[in-house]
């Protein structure tokens, strides 16, 4: 499914977006992504709501990203696809 034209441009252009792929480009790239995170959760409160809404969601991220997404009524594959 392709994703809508508008999405498509709020993924270009939006500073968010931009900062959520730099942000996993260094996680990525990171020696010991867990620590980097540890202490990004120190830094960032709203990273630590993220990390614990996936601990209550059994650990998995992906478990979590689905179903908040489910919850905003989002398509999450529109997400995915803004973040490639």
């Amino acid at each position: 499914m392709a994703m809508p034209g508008i999405l498509q441009q709020i993924a270009k252009s939006s500073p968010m977006m931009q900062k959520v792929k730099q942000m996993m480009g260094i996680v990525n790239g990171s020696q010991n992504p867990q620590a980097l995170l540890n202490q990004m959760m120190i830094n960032n409160p709203q990273l630590k709501q993220v990390m614990d809404y996936v601990q209550q969601s059994g650990g998995d991220p992906k478990t979590a990203f689905y179903s908040m997404a489910d919850k905003m009524g989002v398509n999450p594959q529109d997400i995915l696809d803004m973040l490639k």
